[in-house]
C-alpha cells in the first residue's frame, strides 16, 4: 500500500527530464535536486523490502506498554479473526466456484429474452406515438375542416355515408337491414310518432327525415337557444340585418361558434373547479348560468339579455349626454388624467374644442392626420386595463365573452377590406343609422341626436391650451357628480 501511494504522488522516473525542463533558475534547480534525492531514498527503501515476508505484530511488547488489557485483548482477537478470514478467502478458487454454479441460468436467460421483447414493444409504441403526434400536428384547425374534402378523398366513408344514411348507435344490424324498404317504413313511422309527441301540433312533415335535416325555420322554431346563439354570431360577424339571416350559415361559422363556446366554457369550468374544491359543496354551478338550466334557462337568458341591453342603453345615454358618441377623430377629455394622456399623443401640438358651456367635456384633435378607427380588440384591452387600474376587475367569464365578441368583430376585416364598422368614407353616425331599423322605438331619438350633434360641431369653439386648462377643474367636478 505504501508503494502504491508513493507511485500516485511521485512522477515516473522516466519523466524527470520533463520536470527538469520546467525548472528554471537557481532556486528551482535546487528544489528539483532535493525532490529527486528524496525520490531516490524512497525507491531504495521500497526495493529493499521487496520479496521479504511481512513482519507480524509483536503483541508481547504491546502488552507490556498498554495498561488496559481488555481493549488490547479485543483488538488482538479481532485482528486474529480478520487475518484468518482473509487468508481463507485468498486460498479459495473463486473462478472455479463461479464456473461450477450452473443452476438458475435458465431463469436469467428467460428474463433477458422477456426484456428484449418488452424493449421491442416499447420501440413500436414510441414509433406509433411519434407518428400520431406528427399527424396530429399536421392536421388543420377545426375552423378549416370541410366535410366534402374528406368524403371525396376517402371512398370507404363516402360509401358508408351513402348506404347508411339512417345509421345510429342503436341500430340492430344483426336483424335489420338499413337498405331495406321495411327499415325505411319503420323509420318513417317512428319519425311521425316522435314529431307528434315532441311538438304536439298534429302535423306530419314527410319532406324531412331527421330533426337536423329540417329547414332552418322549423329547426329554429323548435330550438330557440341555437337561434339566439346563431343570430348573435351572424349579426356580430357581418354587421347586417336580422331579416337577412341565411337559411343555413357556412360550415366554417358553425366551427367558429363551437370554438368560441368551448373557450368560454374552459374559463367557466376552471372557476367552477376552484370553487368546488375550495368549498367541497355538493353542487356548484357555472357563472352566468342558471341553477336549473332545463326549466329556468329560457327565462334566465332573457333576463340576462335584457340586462345587457339596459346597460348598453345607459352607456349610450352617457355618451350622448356630452356629445361623445359619433365624435370621430377627436379625443374626449373629462378628467385631468384624460387631459394629460390626450396631449401626450402628439406633444400638445393639437387643438382643444368646446361645444358649449352646458357640455361637460372638451375634445382634443391631435395635429397631423385624423385619428383612425380603433380595432375592437384594442378597445377591449384598453377598457380591461382601465378597469384593472381603478381597482376593479371583470368577472372571468364576462371578460372571456367580451374578448370573444371582440375577436368576431375584428374578423369582419377579412371580408370588408380592412373595415369593421363603417364603410370607406362613411362616418360612424352614418354607419350607425344605416344599421338601425326604422321600426326601432329609439330610432327617432338617435336621429334627433345625430342632427343635433352635427349642429353642435358646426358651432364648436377652438380653445387655447391655457383656456382648456382653466376649464378642466369645473368639468372634472361635474363629471364626477
Amino acid at each position: 500500500m505504501l508503494r502504491r501511494g508513493i507511485r500516485r504522488v511521485l512522477p515516473r522516473r522516466d519523466n524527470w527530464h520533463h520536470l527538469q525542463e520546467y525548472a528554471v533558475g537557481e532556486a528551482n534547480q535546487e528544489e528539483f535536486r532535493l525532490l529527486r534525492a528524496k525520490d531516490t531514498a524512497v525507491s531504495t527503501v521500497i526495493l529493499g523490502h521487496q520479496g521479504s515476508a511481512t513482519k507480524g505484530i509483536d503483541w508481547a511488547s504491546w502488552e507490556a506498554r498498554i495498561s488496559n488489557k481488555e481493549v488490547l485483548t479485543c483488538l488482538k482477537d479481532f485482528h486474529t479473526q480478520q487475518t484468518a478470514l482473509l487468508d481463507s478467502l485468498a486460498k479459495e478458487d473463486h473462478l472455479a466456484a463461479a464456473k461450477g454454479q450452473t443452476a438458475g441460468w435458465e431463469l436469467f436467460d428467460q428474463a433477458v429474452a422477456s426484456c428484449q421483447k418488452s424493449v421491442e414493444k416499447s420501440e413500436d409504441i414510441l414509433k406509433n406515438g411519434a407518428r400520431a403526434l406528427w399527424i396530429s400536428f399536421q392536421n388543420p384547425p377545426v375552423s378549416l375542416l370541410s366535410q366534402s374534402e374528406w368524403l371525396d378523398a376517402d371512398q370507404y366513408w363516402q360509401a358508408f355515408v351513402e348506404k347508411h344514411h339512417y345509421y345510429h348507435n342503436h341500430l340492430a344490424s344483426a336483424v335489420e337491414d338499413p337498405e331495406s324498404k321495411e327499415y325505411d317504413a319503420k323509420q318513417k313511422a317512428d319519425l311521425k310518432k316522435r314529431w307528434e309527441t315532441f311538438d304536439g301540433r298534429g302535423t306530419t312533415r314527410q319532406n324531412n327525415k331527421l330533426l337536423y335535416q329540417r329547414p332552418s325555420f322549423e329547426y329554429y322554431d323548435v330550438f330557440r337557444g341555437p337561434l339566439i346563439e346563431h343570430m348573435i354570431f351572424y349579426l356580430t360577424k357581418t354587421g347586417g340585418d336580422a331579416r337577412m339571416f341565411p337559411e343555413n350559415m357556412p360550415v366554417q361559422w358553425f366551427a367558429e361558434i363551437y370554438d368560441i363556446r368551448f373557450k368560454i366554457y374552459n374559463v367557466l369550468q376552471r372557476r367552477k373547479r376552484q370553487v368546488h374544491e375550495a368549498t367541497m359543496a355538493r353542487e356548484v354551478y357555472h357563472d352566468f348560468h342558471p341553477h336549473d338550466l332545463e326549466h329556468d334557462g329560457e327565462a334566465y337568458w332573457s333576463k340576462l339579455i335584457a340586462k345587457e341591453s339596459a346597460v348598453t342603453e345607459l352607456a349610450m345615454g352617457r355618451l350622448m349626454g356630452n356629445y361623445v358618441l359619433f365624435s370621430d377623430g377627436y379625443v374626449p377629455v373629462q378628467t385631468g388624467q384624460a387631459f394629460y394622456k390626450a396631449i401626450q399623443t402628439d406633444g400638445a401640438k393639437g387643438t382643444f374644442y368646446s361645444l358649449g358651456s352646458d357640455v361637460n367635456c372638451l375634445f382634443y384633435k391631435p395635429s397631423g392626420s385624423a385619428l383612425g378607427m380603433p380595432d375592437p380588440k384594442e378597445c377591449f384591452f384598453a377598457l380591461a386595463d382601465h378597469v384593472t387600474m381603478t381597482g376593479r376587475r371583470f368577472e372571468a367569464g364576462y371578460a372571456a365573452a367580451l374578448e370573444a365578441f371582440s375577436d368576431v368583430l375584428e374578423s369582419r376585416k377579412e371580408g370588408l377590406g380592412g373595415c369593421w364598422f363603417s364603410a370607406p368614407g362613411e362616418s360612424s353616425s352614418e354607419a350607425f343609422m344605416r344599421r338601425l331599423k326604422t321600426s326601432d322605438p329609439a330610432y327617432d331619438i338617435y336621429q334627433a341626436y345625430a342632427e343635433e350633434h352635427k349642429e353642435r360641431w358646426a358651432g364648436a369653439t377652438a380653445l387655447s391650451m391655457d383656456e382648456a386648462i382653466n376649464m378642466m377643474p369645473d368639468i372634472e367636478r361635474l363629471y364626477g357628480l
